[in-house]
């Protein structure tokens, strides 16, 4: 072999090796079929994985721990915005003070004195995430950013999110724009119920037709950049049906997910990941492997009993009429399930009750958290007495129970009366024996004995 041949050879060796070493790396595969009933190992400083309807908590990392959202606000700007107008044609213009935004951040570069659909400007807000859209929502509808901004901060306090505090409607970096991913679990349940905002972000292409100076056809088409949508990823996830991402250098990597699979829908929000995509399918796969749905109430069960008129001693009787589920963890190795549940009647009901009246409320918690109540509605009507009929009614039960006490009486009296008789007669004729017997002669026969013959 001379000394070329012999240097070709040992450069293929090389190459051959090289790529049976490329082969031999693992390569990322995001199961859901496969069951794994430990908890998911996740990059993300926080994050929670919900029942997208009821809200039981099915795992939880640092749920309460303060962080940057991004554009995951966008979700909250959007059901500020869908709660005060309805019009989705309705006209919106593009002021200069909407457009001025960080450079090299999201945009449809919208223009100045352009005008756009509030439809085609939420899809560009929620599928590209454009902040200039998000400005233009915010100051149509509001008349300003800073008072769009109040409507935001109210919103999420009337929702439970109190542990947040939001300065504008795009997510952009502000010190003082934070949230947690409990309080964005609970704007998500809220956008995840809102049949246009569901339509919206599970979309994965969209065409805007209303922009006024965005003539040209590749301004026109849109793409969902969240890529559990998109089949062409590698973090495609076919149950996947929407909700947001979110990126600034200080905020991380965000999203918040959902997913429907059979009868169970899920909500995941991850806050400063490293990847996000990758974090949300593990917390996913976990949810749908290892919990399946079950009845915690049955269609008109009873729940307890009130009184609700004393002087009657009437009771009635409480009950649920539609049935209401949780999600059970299957694995044979998980902790029993944290949802607990009371009862609480109302004070001093007042009568008369028609049937189906709310007399209560059962309140259910999942892990501490106050998920819901259910009202707690009156099995039956009731209709108290009138005080003549109470009186005579009150007679009728005295005298009633006077009778029951005289039987009882006259019963025991009889009782005694005939032991006192037989126990007489069976004196009387121990000493009649007696008698008879002293009436009786007694023969002495040892007196014939000494007698003699004659």
């Amino acid at each position: 072999m001379t000394q070329k041949s012999e240097k070709l050879f040992f450069n293929s060796l090389k190459i051959a090796l090289l790529v049976f070493l490329i082969l031999l790396i693992p390569v990322p595969v995001y199961s859901t079929q496969e069951s794994n009933s430990t908890l998911p190992d996740i990059s993300a400083k926080s994050a929670i994985l919900i029942d997208a309807y009821t809200g039981q908590l099915l795992y939880q990392k640092n749920p309460n721990l303060r962080c940057f959202p991004a554009s995951t606000t966008k979700i909250l700007t959007a059901l500020v915005a869908l709660s005060k107008e309805k019009d989705l044609n309705k006209t919106f213009k593009v002021s200069k003070t909407a457009i001025m935004i960080e450079p090299g951040s999201s945009s449809y570069y919208l223009n100045e004195g352009e005008t756009i659909s509030f439809q085609d400007a939420l899809y560009a807000m929620l599928l590209i995430s454009a902040n200039d859209a998000a400005n233009v929502i915010a100051e149509n509808i509001s008349g300003s950013i800073q008072e769009f901004v109040k409507e935001m901060n109210l919103f999420a306090q009337n929702i439970g999110a109190k542990n947040s505090h939001f300065v504008n409607p795009n997510g952009l970096h502000n010190p003082q724009h934070y949230t947690t991913a409990y309080d964005l679990s609970l704007i998500a349940r809220q956008a995840y119920k809102n049949e246009i905002l569901r339509k919206i972000m599970s979309t994965v292409e969209y065409k805007i037709t209303t922009a006024s100076m965005h003539k040209k056809p590749d301004w026109q088409i849109i793409y969902n950049i969240n890529k559990l949508l998109r089949k062409n990823s590698k973090y495609y996830y076919p149950y996947a049906n929407g909700m947001k991402t979110g990126y600034t250098a200080q905020a991380k990597r965000c999203l918040i997910a959902s997913a429907k699979k059979d009868d169970i829908d899920l909500i995941a929000v991850i806050l400063a990941s490293d990847d996000a995509f990758a974090d949300v399918i593990k917390l996913f796969d976990y949810g749908f492997n290892n919990f399946k749905k079950e009845e915690l109430f049955k269609q008109n069960q009873i729940v307890g009993k009130v009184m609700v008129d004393k002087t009657n001693n009437k009771w009635i009787e409480g009950y649920i009429k539609s049935p209401f589920f949780i999600l059970k963890n299957q694995s044979s190795n998980s902790k029993k399930q944290d949802v607990t549940y009371h009862v609480d009647f109302l004070k001093d009901i007042k009568p008369p009750i028609t049937k189906d009246t709310v007399i209560g409320k059962v309140y259910i918690y999942s892990s501490g958290y106050l998920l819901t109540s259910i009202p707690v509605l009156s099995y039956e009507s009731y209709i108290p007495q009138s005080k003549v009929t109470t009186f005579v009614h009150n007679v009728k039960r005295g005298f009633v129970k006077g009778m029951k006490f005289l039987f009882y009486v006259l019963f025991i009296l009889s009782v005694l009366m005939i032991i006192f008789i037989v126990a007489i007669i069976i004196k009387l004729r121990r000493k009649k024996v007696k008698l008879r017997l002293r009436s009786t002669k007694t023969i002495d026969f040892s007196s014939f004995v000494n007698k003699k013959l004659k």
